[in-house]
């Protein structure tokens, strides 16, 4: 079993999103990510770690499990 943890990519704070860098940076992890098959995709409520996770879950067809521990 393996365990990725992925940081949110860059940041709109004041939105609670992602940039436009971020969101290019959340595709490239999700291209990257999708090569290992993963089983499950989880996520802080945060609305910059959704959409981080978002590409990844559109990519593995996964939905995103929201843990408020994260």
């Amino acid at each position: 079993m393996y365990l990725y943890i992925v940081r949110h990519g860059e940041p709109d704070y004041t939105t609670d999103t992602l940039t436009e860098r971020g969101r290019l940076q959340a595709e490239a992890v999700a291209r990257r990510l999708a090569v290992n098959g993963l089983d499950r995709i989880y996520s802080s409520p945060l609305g910059r770690a959704v959409a981080t996770a978002k590409p990844t879950s559109e990519i593995l067809r996964l939905p995103i499990e929201i843990e408020d521990w994260c």
